[in-house]
């Protein structure tokens, strides 16, 4: 019975784990530029010849680890978290200063911990003039350098290139993506990082002034994935309930 009762375990932690994240999904709905992070489950099956497996212990559960000496058991797992970096919806602001991106592709600020990638947002200008995230990080051109503007009025191409009121050619915004997102991860503050820069390559996306993107969250969608999680963790629970009523019928009826 008691195993039983930890291949349930392992469903709630998984479906805990799957509505922390829907949780925060909705909690950054109206974020801009907010990308929606989404779970896979998988289902783990540890198989042993040896009869005297041992029962795994809650936080080996928790991390997804089982012991060698287990019984053939299914276990439900977090397998992988990853982050949805599909387009969101692109709302029109009109201010010079709100930069987006429509299509696949980033563009570089510089942190005190290095190069961070942001998919756009409402930018301003720095003490010295240059170009800054509302954070005070500083958005990187074509050759990795800060974007010195000194306030003046100016206009982006589609391709990233800056020009003057005279269409004089000022600077160019460092627009970048990744053909294999699984070396990204947030960094919160709407930064991404990446595990190597040089992963890093051209993009083809759009640079698009005076729009802001919108974030990716569904809500429908969310509060459908919300309730199924809900439905799943009440089922693993009551699989327990169960469980634990047979126990304690074998102890007290068939002892005796």
């Amino acid at each position: 019975m008691e195993k039983g009762t930890y291949v349930a375990v392992s469903g709630m932690v998984a479906q805990e784990r799957a509505m922390n994240l829907i949780t925060n999904n909705m909690a950054n709905m109206n974020t801009p530029g907010y990308k929606a992070d989404r779970v896979l489950f998988e289902s783990y099956l540890n198989k042993s010849t040896e009869a005297g497996a041992e029962i795994p212990s809650g936080s080996e559960i928790n991390s997804g680890y089982l012991p060698e000496k287990q019984n053939d058991n299914s276990y439900l797992i977090t397998s992988e978290a990853y982050t949805d970096y599909s387009q969101g919806g692109m709302r029109e602001t009109s201010n010079p200063l709100d930069i987006a991106l429509d299509g696949d592709g980033f563009l570089a600020v510089m942190t005190d911990a290095g190069e961070r990638y942001v998919r756009g947002g409402s930018f301003v200008f720095g003490s010295e003039g240059e170009l800054q995230t509302s954070e005070g990080h500083d958005l990187l051109n074509r050759d990795g350098n800060p974007i010195f503007l000194d306030g003046k009025s100016f206009y982006l191409q589609e391709d990233g290139t800056i020009t003057g009121m005279n269409n004089e050619e000022l600077d160019q915004l460092r627009v970048v993506t990744f053909a294999d997102k699984s070396v990204l991860r947030k960094e919160g503050s709407s930064l991404i990082a990446a595990d190597d820069t040089e992963f890093a390559i051209q993009s083809e996306a759009n640079v698009k002034q005076g729009y802001v993107e919108g974030s990716n969250i569904n809500p429908v969608g969310e509060m459908a994935r919300m309730i199924t999680a809900l439905r799943h963790y009440n089922l693993f629970q009551k699989s327990i309930q169960s469980n634990d009523e047979m126990t304690s019928k074998l102890i007290n009826d068939v002892g005796k």
